[in-house]
């Protein structure tokens, strides 16, 4: 079952958050102390305001993602998603995709235009079930965090929801600008 988190969720979101971290430190922008220094009233916050959508199996929380809505006048048509984890044991059964649907659907209810995300350019499971999804390259951000003080690049996504599911891996707005710039 796929649902929007709500602050009753908060012991469930920070368990699962904190072993994402533990296995899979690169997969998270937040070191694990960063994301412990999120207070409770911070993230019942952000569970109210309908930012994390969760995975449930068997009444237990196996999944995570984030839709944060743009807080200027000017981003406000957009969205940034992220983290997105999966519990290890639940993979390669759809999840996340359908948590990524569900995150899409709400962006849609909302009236988000686009949203967008950048995943570890090493994170090869990910970044296909980002392109399956519907999410294009926009562009490469090299060294963009270090991880156990090794640079780590990520490639930056996009989907235009009011716009028909672009072909390839490179959003037609980046072949256009390397065709103009060639």
């Amino acid at each position: 079952m796929i649902r929007c988190l709500g602050p009753d969720d908060l012991p469930l979101l920070r368990a699962l958050w904190s072993q994402g971290l533990e296995q899979v430190p690169e997969a998270f922008l937040l070191t694990p102390s960063e994301m412990l220094a999120i207070t409770d009233a911070q993230l019942s916050a952000a569970l109210e305001a309908k930012v994390y959508w969760g995975a449930f199996q068997d009444g237990r929380l196996v999944g995570f993602a984030a839709l944060r809505a743009g807080g200027l006048e000017r981003l406000g048509h957009t969205g940034d998603v992220g983290p997105l984890f999966v519990d290890p044991a639940w993979r390669r059964r759809g999840l996340g995709a359908q948590i990524l649907s569900a995150l899409q659907a709400h962006a849609r209810e909302i009236g988000l235009k686009q949203i967008e995300l950048t995943v570890d350019r090493q994170n090869k499971s990910a970044f296909a079930l980002y392109l399956r999804a519907g999410f294009r390259i926009i562009g490469i951000r090299p060294r963009s965090v270090l991880v156990n003080g090794l640079p780590r690049d990520d490639v930056m996504m996009l989907q235009m929801l009011d716009q028909p599911k672009a072909d390839g891996f490179l959003h037609p707005i980046l072949q256009d600008a390397l065709q103009d710039w060639g």
